[in-house]
């Protein structure tokens, strides 16, 4: 990776805008004072590449002071193509109802594009963090912790790695060379082997467990017991059929010989059915002429029968009306009597009379009554203003002098009181008994003109009667009564007579109706019984030959199949068929048996075939498995950490000291690096190659010999370590130049330069003014209150 150009904002100490344009610097210092911001251009380009840097956790504390928004894009170069990425993060500030401000921060989506050469043009390549930063990964060649390590090399690390503790020593390197791959690499050998260990076993035990009994001995003595079986099933099978022939054959005899009796009794009945109807047709012929003469001299004494049925009609109709017309007579003379009893009628206006008279006398005792209650109540006032009075005062009413004093009392009030409550009673009831008086008077006056009317209804009612009768009556007849009756019951008697007459006609029609048919049709049913007999007489004989038929055939299967028993039935003239029924179930159920041994054995025999092939097939994997546990585990064994590992380490120990050596030819020719007992010597050739510790180092040699070791590892690294990386194209100091003499700063500074030929890009960062004014290109940065800027210059200071 390379980078072009740089720009960022709101980033860390750069709170305004930074640009830097990368595409002419090959080595360039970035200078100035402690705490400017020397350090965070580099977080930039590792921040826009991976999106985050490795002295920061949390990428949000990386936003400028008093900033709501920090951005960096980067372009670069990686593999022969150029890139361009851009990332930042926004941040939102709102005023909370209780006057507090809350800020929310919020990472704003990831842009990658690529540079199409084609085009000259920039084209969107991924938009997604996750897809962006596997992307960037691909095209860098390193991951983040990788370009940590070998593209920015760490500060201060690297005296403590060439002459520090020997275990602090081997840690940095397996951090460096990210040695702990092995380590896993031993775990997961072990964690197979012990998987594939468990794998055998769990076969082991399945061999020993689910297939025991698979052997081809097995496997043979069922294929021996299946061949002795097929033609034991296939005699069966037919015996089986044979037997089910015989059944058949015993039940179509059986059934000819009931249909050969069920014929002849049949016939017997038709030939039995011939006689009888015969005998009924000799019969039937007369009784049929009896009926008819019966029947013609009832229908004469039927004729000779005068029986009119309108003239019944009609007298029953005069007979209606001759009742009701003498209850019409009665209540005729009923109203006559009540028209002419007017007696009542007077008693009832007497009564009225009366009774008007008692009202009168009433009222007159009321008042006479009433004058008298008055008296008595003016008497008892007058005794009431005299008491207390004498002669001579004055008159309380008057008031005139008062004379001589009447000696009379009160008087008692109440019987007067009586008296006229005693004759309003009266009047009451006086005028009660009027109105009643009235009433009956009225009642009697209206039944009396109610009788008058009814004699003249009920008199037109009888003559409009006497008129109908008249109508009724035929000629000659006249309208009296007991006449009338006679004529009526003779006509009933005579339709008593004509009834049961012609009932018995109709009886006698219906029986010579349906006599006659069967009479006329004997011959013909006769003639169809006979043909019916013989008939049936010829199925009979069919139905014994084919039975005998049967027979026969039954005989011969018997032979043949050695079934004596059946034989013996046959002769004894028994049915067979209950015997053959239960011989043939037997049969049946040994079929069954057998076919189901033989389905389990073809079965088992696939099933053995197959296990047989499955056990081999486990065999197979249990020697895989067990050869791979043992490979698994030696490789386990041969990566443990106190022999591999110390053995890739002590080779990339050797491989950085003679590459180490070969940078301390061009930056300080006294020393060289060796390796001894996982240590690091210097060996001194101002010293005749004295071999000494790099712990004996001044401050100045250490840092030369440490930077020598560094330019080693940035060179090296990608192929000491586990992980395939790609060559790296920059590379990026930051250690401690300001504790090299003058003369060996120069000599650092040219070696630096020189790296121009090697087409990497190398960049220092210092505070060392003597170093940056060395440096042909530097970026300069300068920390203010309002924030850190940059001047990039290409001259000598």
């Amino acid at each position: 990776m390379r980078p072009r150009n740089l720009r960022i904002e709101g980033f860390g100490c750069f709170a305004d805008t930074v640009e830097i344009d990368f595409t002419a610097m090959d080595v360039f210092v970035i200078s100035g004072p402690t705490g400017a911001g020397k350090t965070t251009l580099i977080d930039a380009i590792c921040y826009a590449l991976y999106g985050r840097v490795p002295r920061h956790a949390e990428t949000q504390q990386l936003m400028s002071h008093n900033r709501d928004q920090m951005s960096v894009a980067l372009e670069f170069e990686a593999s022969g193509a150029r890139y361009r990425v851009a990332r930042s993060i926004n941040r939102t500030r709102k005023t909370a109802r209780d006057g507090r401000e809350r800020v929310t921060r919020a990472a704003s989506p990831v842009q990658l594009e690529r540079f199409d050469f084609n085009t000259s043009d920039w084209a969107p390549n991924e938009d997604r963090v996750r897809e962006v930063d596997a992307a960037i990964e691909r095209a860098v060649g390193l991951d983040f912790r990788s370009f940590t390590r070998c593209v920015l090399l760490p500060q201060g690390r690297f005296a403590e790695f060439l002459s520090g503790d020997k275990s602090e020593r081997r840690a940095v390197l397996v951090e460096l060379l990210d040695i702990a791959i092995y380590q896993a690499i031993m775990t997961a050998a072990n964690a197979r082997a012990t998987r594939h260990a468990n794998e055998a076993t769990s076969i082991e035990r399945r061999l020993s467990e689910d297939y025991i009994d698979v052997t081809p001995e097995a496997l043979a003595a069922m294929r021996d017991e299946r061949e002795k079986i097929a033609p034991d099933l296939e005699y069966t099978k037919k015996r089986r059929d044979a037997l089910a022939s015989g059944v058949e054959l015993s039940g179509a005899v059986r059934d000819a010989r009931a249909r050969q009796k069920s014929q002849e009794k049949d016939r017997d009945a038709a030939l039995t059915r011939v006689v009888e109807l015969q005998e009924l047709s000799k019969a039937g012929a007369g009784q049929l002429a009896k009926l008819k003469i019966d029947q013609r001299a009832n229908e004469e004494t039927l004729g000779a029968i005068a029986y009119d049925r309108k003239l019944h009609q009609d007298l029953r109709a005069a007979m209606t009306q001759v009742d009701a017309q003498a209850k019409q007579q009665a209540l005729l003379n009923a109203a006559k009597t009540a028209a002419a009893d007017d007696g009542a009628l007077a008693k009832a206006q007497a009564a009225h009379a009366l009774a008007e008279q008692q009202c009168l006398d009433a009222a007159k005792a009321i008042v006479e009554a009433e004058r008298h209650l008055e008296e008595v109540r003016r008497a008892n006032v007058a005794a009431d203003v005299r008491s207390g009075l004498k002669a001579g005062d004055a008159c309380p009413v008057c008031g005139g002098v008062v004379g001589k004093l009447a000696k009379d009392g009160a008087h008692d009030i109440k019987p007067a009181e009586r008296a006229v409550t005693k004759a309003k009673s009266e009047e009451r009831a006086a005028s009660e008994a009027a109105k009643k008086c009235a009433l009956a008077a009225d009642r009697e006056s209206q039944r009396l003109e109610a009788a008058a009317v009814a004699v003249v209804r009920i008199d037109s009612e009888i003559e409009e009667a006497r008129a109908a009768i008249r109508k009724l009556l035929p000629k000659g007849m006249t309208a009296d009564a007991p006449e009338i009756a006679t004529a009526f019951r003779a006509q009933e008697d005579a339709a008593v007579k004509s009834d049961k007459l012609t009932r018995e006609s109709e009886r006698l029609r219906k029986i010579i109706a349906d006599l006659e048919p069967r009479v006329n049709a004997a011959a013909q049913t006769i003639a169809e019984s006979k043909a019916t007999a013989a008939a049936l007489d010829a199925q009979s004989a069919a139905a014994g030959k084919d039975a005998d038929a049967g027979k026969q055939q039954l005989v011969a299967l018997a032979r043949e199949w050695r079934w004596d028993d059946v034989n013996d039935l046959i002769a004894e003239k028994r049915d067979p068929r209950p015997l053959l029924e239960s011989t043939r179930s037997e049969c049946h159920a040994q079929a069954d048996r057998l076919t189901a041994r033989l389905a389990f054995l073809e079965s088992e025999i696939v099933r053995m075939e197959q296990a047989i092939e499955r056990a081999a097939t486990l065999r197979t994997e249990l020697d895989a498995a067990t050869a791979s546990a043992a490979l698994y585990r030696e490789l386990g064994t041969l990566l443990r950490a106190d022999q591999f590992q110390e053995f890739v380490i002590e080779e990339a120990m050797m491989t950085l000291a003679a590459a180490a050596t070969v940078h301390l030819r061009t930056l300080y020719e006294r020393f060289g690096i060796e390796v001894a007992g996982g240590e690091f010597e210097v060996v001194d050739h101002w010293q005749a190659d004295q071999r000494r510790s790099a712990k004996t180092l001044s401050g100045g040699e250490t840092f030369v010999a440490s930077l020598a070791l560094a330019l080693a590892l940035a060179e090296r690294l990608p192929e000491l370590r586990s992980a395939a990386a790609t060559s790296l194209e920059s590379l990026f100091l930051d250690e401690g130049f300001g504790t090299l003499d003058p003369e060996t700063l120069g000599t650092v500074i040219d070696a630096l330069e020189g790296l121009r030929s090697e087409e990497r890009m190398v960049g220092i960062i210092t505070h060392v003014p003597e170093l940056a004014a060395r440096i042909e290109t530097r970026i300069d940065v300068t920390k203010s209150p309002a924030g850190s800027t940059i001047a990039v210059s290409a001259g000598a200071a």
